[in-house]
């Protein structure tokens, strides 16, 4: 990930004027501010047009990694001097090619940025100074964002800013809002269990995590550098299993006595055992607490062998057998899996639940066989670790953002359904020692997704899952996935400036469009999505789409979309030949070029779905039908009669003859009777 120093590129146009964000504050994307670029995206100058006047900057999210929507409400209420504040966001156009990028307006820190990287050796802050300065800046702002369960995700030295230029103030913590906790995070400021998953796949975390973070980055500082520097990630992670997060990140560094008390606190690798909020208070107001020291992972009398080395507890183990789904295969069919818990472990109660987790509810076989029952038997080895399925290691809270994520870097989405499909979060939920009713939401979550993830028609599959999981994406179709549409709304709009491009689709929906549209405008039965991508009957494809979108402009009060209805247009050829009266054609094609241009999507439905007409079109034509059929028989019986010429004349005489003899008898008839009458 990159830090919070680098700079993304971002195209913008040199002469472009200020950009209005509603009506409170206008970017100025000609004033970048690289000290300011965060993990989401570059900074910009911004001004308030309104209200009370304050220095603000302005971050643009690049849009590659899922921004953090469902939070910005609560923290624009937050006003404490030891968070830098959020002040507005909104979609703003970027670029000379129309895109919209999401941008967010954050008041602007009078003071440097701490550190700028995690690598720079400074001089260790004193004693006093953290407790006087760090502490007392940033517990507070730690203990409101814990009140209203919001988690910072981001507590780091280089997402510290001082207050004001020589620090005297104090220290001010960095936005929280561009990126979900986690992401752009380096591992060694999370607690072990989310440190071993991906960082899109962390969850949401908690106030204890943040506490967790604190505690780092007030080592740091108090080091002067960064305590774990020759070590990369998989290293120390390795060795703060082994040892403990606080002995491995201390090792052989002299701290100052009095903080040793907290940081040990605050660095218990047990969730239990951690410090929280209170003892942290009770610590700043001069009480001194002994902290528990952490339990060592149980360790066997004997170690398991496995890829070549010697392994003492389940947590390396459950590490070593996901990285090697064959091997561990082995290990698990042959027993010594089960030897081992039980003979070198002495814990038959963990051996019980590897065998249930192995002859559970699993069927098939082959590679994906293997790599399910190998992450079970993860799981039950490490229940607090994350789900690792191949290459993928989430926390069962995390799935929605690592899908969101995959999708954008369009790698390893697969892998997320089948943990989905697999249900593997909800054996994660049972897996754990003790009920948590927090972790009910996760098997909800995952029978609803499951469901939806075995329907494989339009507006479901795993594009369904990623909206319904993700309620603030943004629609990641490639049709308008730069227009940053959140509401269907929006969509409409997107389309409507896809459809000025050469390089547009040849029809607005795909998967994507159709299962964003089923996930934020719950209005329409299934099978209206059905008719949307049958080829069978393209207008009733047509038709669909016209009533999807129209209902969608009527009840959002979408302007007019004319370049939309014109993309519709070429469409819409199939639904004129259906009628047979040819003038009504040429009258419905002059219809649709009239809706068109007024873009109104309802009224180009009716043209091409007009009830009145295409009875009337159909009555007509069953009546052209009887009377060309009479003609044909009335041709038929002509021609007969011509191709047998003497059979004619004959038949042609007696009916002469006959029509004669009848007109004699008729007129014979009328004077006998005038001669009767006479008499």
């Amino acid at each position: 990930m990159p830090s919070d120093s680098e700079a993304v590129d971002a195209k913008t146009d040199s002469a472009q004027e200020p950009l209005r964000l509603g009506d409170r504050f206008e970017i100025l994307p000609s004033q970048a501010v690289p000290a300011l670029d965060g993990i989401a995206g570059p900074a910009f100058g911004a001004r308030s047009i309104r209200g009370r006047k304050v220095e603000c900057f302005a971050l643009i999210c690049n849009g590659d990694i899922p921004p953090r929507t469902e939070v910005p409400t609560s923290l624009s209420t937050i006003d404490n001097p030891g968070l830098i504040r959020f002040l507005d966001q909104g979609v703003v156009p970027w670029g000379p090619d129309g895109h919209r990028r999401l941008a967010m307006v954050f008041e602007r820190p009078l003071g440097r940025r701490l550190r700028t990287t995690l690598d720079t050796v400074l001089e260790p802050i004193p004693e006093d100074q953290i407790q006087r300065v760090v502490m007392q800046s940033l517990v507070p702002v730690l203990k409101e964002l814990a009140g209203r369960g919001i988690t910072h995700g981001g507590i780091r030295p280089t997402n510290l800013f001082l207050r004001d230029n020589n620090g005297a103030a104090g220290l001010a913590l960095g936005e929280c809002a561009s990126v979900p906790p986690g992401i752009g995070q380096p591992a060694m400021f999370e607690p072990i269990e989310r440190a071993m998953a991906e960082p899109a796949g962390r969850g949401p975390g908690s106030s204890a995590d943040d506490l967790f973070a604190f505690a780092v980055t007030v080592l740091f500082l108090a080091l002067g550098r960064n305590p774990a520097q020759e070590l990369d990630d998989e290293a120390l992670l390795s060795a703060r299993i082994e040892r403990g997060s606080y002995a491995a990140l201390v090792g052989n560094a002299r701290l100052p006595q009095s903080l040793v008390e907290p940081l040990r606190g605050l660095m218990i690798d047990d969730p239990k055992q951690r410090w929280g909020m209170n003892q942290l208070e009770l610590w700043l107001s001069g009480r001194r607490l002994s902290p528990k020291q952490a339990l060592p992972l149980k360790k066997a009398s004997r170690p398991v062998e496995f890829a070549g080395q010697d392994i003492w507890h389940c947590r390396g183990l459950a590490r070593m057998l996901v990285r090697n789904s064959g091997a561990a295969a082995l290990l698990v069919d042959g027993g010594e899996l089960d030897r081992w818990l039980r003979r070198g472990l002495l814990d038959d109660v963990m051996a019980e639940a590897v065998a249930s987790a192995i002859e559970g509810p699993l069927a098939g076989g082959g590679k994906t066989f293997i790599d399910r029952v190998v992450t079970r038997v993860s799981i039950v080895l490490d229940s607090a670790a994350p789900i690792r399925y191949r290459e993928k290691s989430v926390m069962p809270d995390g799935l929605a953002v690592a899908l969101a994520d995959a999708h954008l870097r369009r790698d390893g989405a697969q892998s997320l359904a089948e943990i989905l499909a697999w249900q593997l979060p909800t054996f994660w939920v049972h897996a754990q020692p003790e009920f948590r009713a927090d972790l009910v939401p996760v098997i909800q979550m995952g029978d609803a997704m499951r469901a939806l993830l075995e329907k494989t028609g339009p507006g479901f599959g795993l594009e369904r899952v990623l909206y319904e999981m993700n309620p603030y994406l943004r629609c990641l179709s490639p049709t308008v996935i730069e227009y940053h549409a959140i509401t269907p709304g929006e969509l409409l709009v997107a389309l409507e400036l896809a459809a000025g491009r050469r390089d547009r689709a040849r029809d607005p929906f795909d998967r994507h469009v159709i299962a964003f549209i089923a996930a934020r405008h719950k209005r329409f039965e299934d099978g209206v999505f059905v008719q949307l991508l049958t080829s069978g009957d393209p207008v009733r494809a047509v038709a669909a789409m016209l009533t999807i979108l129209g209902d969608i402009q009527a009840r959002f009060t979408v302007e007019p979309l004319p370049a939309l209805c014109q993309w519709l247009c070429t469409l819409i050829e199939p639904a004129f030949t259906r009628f047979h009266n040819r003038p009504y054609r040429d009258v419905a094609r002059k219809r649709v070029e009239k809706a068109a241009a007024d873009g109104r999507l309802v009224d180009l439905l009716r043209c091409i779905d007009d009830p009145e007409a295409i009875s009337k079109d159909v009555k007509g034509f069953a009546g052209a039908r009887r009377q060309h059929k009479a003609i044909v028989a009335e041709t038929e019986k002509l021609r007969g009669l011509i191709s047998k010429p003497d059979e004619a004349t004959e038949s042609t005489g007696r009916q002469v003859a006959a029509v004669i003899s009848s007109v004699v008898g008729i007129l014979i008839g009328v004077v006998l009777g005038l001669m009767l009458m006479l008499k």
